[in-house]
């Protein structure tokens, strides 16, 4: 940190910070809106260049993808490389916090603005220096976060990319680099920066599927539109019940609901002392679970409590977990936790979540195979990382009750448990499951989720054999989760497709006409509303002034404009087909609505300027404004004729080239 303080915040301008930002409106790209901005910048070396693409590729994964079309060579096709690569790794960042922008970046112009001096301060006969280039680029955005975020972001993400290619990728330097990242990227990108985890890879998937996607506000989004459209905040779908949710939220709740609906939940005591959580594992039997009531996470639990010591220091340790002050001592139930992830009454997946551990090889002791683990983890980028440790006290101890030493040397494939439990603080090691749930382990997981009222759920069954009836074997559903993490490791972001397609109906859009002139234009749209709706559609027909239903009910907004009506209209359930009629420059303005449309029709060319309505269009705004229409359902073919994704990729996550 403090040496990229040194080069980044010293005397000077950074070489490569943008020294002019301009924000122009939201324009279309295949899938997402974009910003245009405009920068000067001086590339570096073709050295730093070249060190800076080994992180690109090393440590954040990132491929070079085409920028568009390149007409340039020799120092100016250098700079747009390198433009290019921090745009890469601009956007790789602001996913790393959340943020949902898949579209490539383009460098859309790009142009030699002359030399600069090199002597200090300018003075004296200073020889000619680097050459400053004048660039526009086109950045995917997302709706309510503020178009001067992005520009702060890129500038700090230039000064990243400089520094880094003056420096070797080894663990302090990727340290220091995620570090200034997270201090002076992530706090400018509120409200995505620290928001549910489950929305971007899920959000990840709907863009490779083509699904459009809108933020609302406060991390909310909708998937698809109109009738189509479903709201998520995470993965908080709107047919979660809230009283389900808060239900879930106390495991003792939890367990007497599940038990007075005939489904298996473990046994325990509710204690507010000690020594009352004494009495209870006595009356229980040894051994116990010690846990907070209202916890997540795995927070405060303790398990395999053998005597009275532990249970009181357990105790302690879960009472100062319990935002409600309040603790449940439980009789252990044998086996491992199992997840069943289930959505709108099926299983999407489950894992059986096995505590943080090491695979044995044959050859190696768990010291080592922890230390490697340990080294390669400190490669990637702090936000990538598992929460593997160096051997601790409590690994030791997990170790040493399961009769491992550290210089042991596991057999291939035996896996070596560090935590005596799998939780987020810990980490934890997930296997597939899916194909071997006994049927009535899965019909007691779904009806847990009716139960409490859940869309989708989690549900935690432990068991020592999953593929064995609960009911045979002893095992109890151990929690409901509402709102489950999706596409936290490998495994869920390869049934995530699955989800989406049970979600949302095809790629989720809608028919939309656009109808294009003067008065004529309105005629003609409400001739084919009335046949929309003649045919059975639920069709909606708007201009800028006025929108009506299917049955010609007005409905008044209290913002003018078709750009307003028309995204206020595609979050109308009701909605299944829209005919929209485009009589003004507002577009030019305001940016395209959506993303794509079914079909423009142009009527005649009687438009007049926004928002008076009266004055005729310019030449050249006219024809502007027609070649921005004219795109617009080409827009549509390009997005379906790039939603085919390898399955290889989509379990990967890696973002499609389009």
């Amino acid at each position: 940190m403090d040496a990229i303080a040194q080069t980044l915040q010293g005397d000077g301008a950074p070489p490569s910070t943008p020294r002019s930002l301009d924000m122009a409106h939201d324009v279309p790209t295949r899938r997402q809106p974009a910003l245009y901005m405009k920068l000067q910048f001086r590339p570096p070396s073709a050295a730093v260049h070249l060190q800076f693409q080994v992180w690109l590729r090393a440590v954040f994964d990132v491929a070079e993808e085409p920028s568009g079309p390149a007409t340039t060579t020799g120092e100016a096709s250098e700079a747009r490389a390198w433009l290019q690569s921090v745009l890469l790794l601009f956007r790789s960042m602001l996913q790393a916090f959340n943020v949902p922008l898949f579209d490539a970046p383009q460098v859309l112009s790009l142009a030699r603005r002359g030399t600069v001096a090199s002597g200090a301060g300018g003075s004296g006969s200073a020889a000619p220096g680097p050459a400053t280039f004048d660039a526009e680029v086109s950045l995917a955005i997302v709706e309510h976060l503020a178009h001067d975020s992005y520009g702060q972001a890129l500038g700090e993400t230039l000064k990243l990319a400089t520094w880094a290619g003056t420096h070797a990728p080894d663990d302090s330097h990727i340290d220091s680099f995620c570090a200034w990242a997270e201090m002076h990227v992530a706090p400018r990108l509120a409200p995505f920066a620290g928001s549910r985890k489950s929305m971007l890879p899920v959000l990840r998937v709907a863009h490779q599927r083509g699904i459009p996607f809108m933020h609302l506000g406060s991390g909310v989004f909708q998937l698809g539109w109109g009738c189509h459209g479903r709201l998520m905040l995470g993965s908080i779908a709107k047919g979660d019940s809230a009283l389900g949710a808060r239900l879930c939220a106390n495991k003792a709740m939890t367990a007497a609901l599940l038990h007075q609906a005939g489904l298996p939940a473990p046994d325990h005591v509710l204690c507010a002392t000690s020594a009352a959580a004494l009495q209870a594992a006595q009356r229980l039997g040894w051994p116990v679970v010690v846990k907070p009531v209202d916890a997540e996470r795995g927070e405060g639990v303790t398990v395999n409590l053998r005597d009275d010591a532990s249970v009181v220091a357990a105790f302690d340790a879960a009472l100062l977990a319990s935002p409600g002050r309040s603790v449940l001592v439980e009789r252990q139930i044998p086996g491992t936790c199992h997840r069943l992830v289930v959505t709108r009454g099926r299983l999407l997946y489950a894992v059986k979540r096995m505590p943080m551990s090491v695979l044995g090889d044959g050859v190696s002791s768990i010291a080592a195979l922890v230390a490697a683990q340990c080294a390669q983890q400190r490669l990637l980028p702090t936000w990538q990382r598992s929460p593997i440790q160096a051997l601790d006290a409590v690994a030791r101890a997990t170790l040493q009750a399961a009769g491992w030493l550290p210089d042991a040397v596991p057999p291939p494939g035996q896996w070596v448990a560090l935590r005596p439990i799998e939780s987020t603080a810990w980490g934890g090691v997930f296997e597939d499951v899916t194909p071997h749930i006994h049927p009535h382990n899965l019909a007691a997981a779904l009806a847990a989720a009716e139960l409490f009222g859940l869309e989708i759920a989690g549900i935690d069954i432990i068991s020592p054999d999953i593929g064995q009836a609960w009911h045979q074997n002893g095992a109890r559903i151990n929690e409901v989760n509402f709102a489950p993490l999706l596409g936290g490791g490998a495994i869920s972001r390869s049934h995530l497709p699955a989800y989406l397609a049970d979600l949302v109906p095809g790629d989720g859009t809608l028919p939309v006409e656009v109808f294009v002139g003067g008065p004529a234009a309105w005629s003609v749209a409400r001739a084919r509303w009335q046949a929309l709706v003649a045919a059975g559609q639920q069709a909606f027909l708007s201009d800028a002034g006025r929108s009506c239903d299917a049955s010609g009910m007005l409905l008044p907004m209290p913002k003018p404009g078709l750009c307003p009506r028309t995204r206020a209209l595609v979050l109308n359930p009701r909605v299944q087909a829209l005919v929209l009629v485009v009589q003004t420059d507002e577009f030019i303005r305001s940016g395209l609505p959506l993303p794509a449309v079914s079909a423009v029709q142009m009527v005649d060319s009687e438009l007049t300027a926004w928002p008076a309505g009266t004055a005729a269009l310019p030449a050249p705004r006219l024809a502007a404004l027609t070649a921005l229409l004219q795109a617009w359902p080409r827009l549509r073919a390009q997005a379906r004729a790039s939603t085919a994704v390898p399955m290889s990729q989509v379990a990967g996550l890696k973002p499609a080239v389009t």
